[in-house]
């Protein structure tokens, strides 16, 4: 491990309505082991007193608040620019963190330099024997799935290891490598874009890797409700697509069309199948969008692969990129079981 002075972090929990969720988890980041670190929430236009409840019941937080709801990833773009710390950590205010939590996401960071981002073992809070997240590959469509979600946590999911992705609801990032990266991109609101900024970190040359021993409990879908809730159906199509577009080698992206329109179409049947027309409109809109701002994207795409030193075989070869067969299995075992 590397022999360096002990980093200031600034823990980011963010906050939209989420008043009811913020006292457990203020609670678990006051004791940490950690020394060095403020804990700020990041609270994007609530109105339901979020802000006055936690400038009255914990002083020692403090409270950087917009005006509207900026999304996951404007909200932390802006905070990060603005924070004094060198490492920065994302938490979702729906969750409970292990006293060591912190301390073991720095001491994995600061074993290589080239680590950008340090992921957390995240389990179920309801149903803590079982996982929400260890890790994260990156999929050959543009999206991301964890590794592990809702199997038994055992032995085989305590291991420290690369990943694809880290998963943003308690991740720890380098912030000086967090802007070199250019952030999350804010097209993206929320859903996936912490699956992008990892895919661009690695493709940046930096590494992302899971750490067991960063425990967190989390109550699964309580920011944005069930999966196939048309909101988070829009939001997940239309961000999987631009990161398809933006990351992929062209000779990969033009593999990646008809097995995403595959799995568009196969998706749209079952959603009108279980009558859930509302999300089927999601992802239509989804697409739309993708169309209208094609020129956008383009541009973004010519960025991410001027400065692109990984390839997508790297990726396959070690296993941080899913294969087509796991894909399937993983979307079988959710729409399915």
């Amino acid at each position: 491990m590397l022999i360096r002075e002990k980093l200031k972090v600034a823990v980011l929990v963010i906050n939209y309505n989420g008043k009811h969720y913020l006292r457990e988890c203020l609670e678990s980041l006051k004791n940490q082991t950690y020394s060095d670190y403020d804990v700020y929430v990041v609270d994007n236009g609530s109105v339901d007193g979020s802000v006055e409840y936690v400038k009255g019941h914990f002083p020692w937080v403090r409270v950087i608040a917009f005006r509207e709801n900026l999304g996951f990833a404007k909200a932390y773009n802006e905070t990060i620019k603005t924070v004094d710390a060198d490492l920065v950590a994302l938490l979702n205010n729906d969750t409970r963190v292990d006293k060591r939590w912190l301390q073991e996401l720095v001491s994995a960071i600061l074993e290589d330099e080239l680590i950008a981002t340090v992921g957390s073992k995240i389990l179920l809070y309801d149903n803590p024997q079982l996982l929400n997240h260890a890790g994260a590959k990156i999929t050959p469509i543009g999206g991301g799935f964890d590794i592990g979600l809702y199997d038994e946590d055992c032995e085989r999911f305590n291991v420290k290891k690369y990943v694809g992705a880290a998963c943003g609801a308690a991740m720890l990032v380098r912030k000086d490598l967090f802007l070199k990266i250019r952030g999350f991109d804010e097209d993206f609101f929320a859903y996936f874009e912490d699956t992008d900024f990892c895919w661009r970190a690695w493709l940046h040359g930096f590494k992302v890797i899971y750490v067991p021993t960063a425990i967190v409990y989390h109550k699964f879908g309580g920011s944005w409700g069930p999966r196939n809730n048309p909101n988070r159906l829009f939001l997940g199509q239309r961000n999987r697509l631009i990161s398809m577009i933006k990351n992929l080698e062209f000779k990969n992206l033009c593999k990646a069309i008809p097995i995403s329109l595959s799995y568009d179409v196969l998706r749209s049947l079952i959603l009108i199948a279980r009558r859930n027309i509302q999300g089927f409109f999601g992802m239509v809109k989804a697409n739309f969008w993708i169309i209208i701002n094609s020129k956008k994207i383009v541009v973004k795409r010519r960025i991410v692969q001027s400065y692109k030193r990984i390839s997508d075989t790297y990726l396959k070869e070690n296993g941080l990129m899913a294969t087509l067969k796991e894909c399937i299995e993983e979307f079988r075992e959710i729409e399915f079981t």
